[in-house]
C-alpha cells in the first residue's frame, strides 16, 4: 500500500491543513488588533491557502477515481 494514496493519510492532511489555516485566521485577527498590517496580510493569505487546500482535497476525493492504462 502506497501511503500517499491511503485514505487515512489524506484525511489527516486535510484536517491538519484546515486546523492550521484556522489558527492563521485567528492570528490574522490578532494582527489587526495590534495594527500589524503586513503580518495581517501574510497570515490571511497563508490561512486562506491552507483552508482552500483542505477544501480542494476534500472535493477531489469525493469523486470516484478512474484508473487509465
Amino acid at each position: 500500500m502506497n501511503i500517499l494514496k491511503a485514505s487515512l493519510f489524506h484525511r489527516i492532511v486535510r484536517w491538519g491543513l484546515g486546523i492550521h489555516g484556522s489558527v492563521h485566521i485567528i492570528e490574522f485577527g490578532i494582527n489587526l488588533y495590534e495594527r500589524a498590517w503586513m503580518s495581517a496580510c501574510f497570515t490571511l493569505l497563508a490561512g486562506l491557502l491552507m483552508i482552500s487546500g483542505a477544501l480542494i482535497d476534500s472535493q477531489h476525493h469525493d469523486k470516484p477515481m478512474q484508473h487509465t492504462k
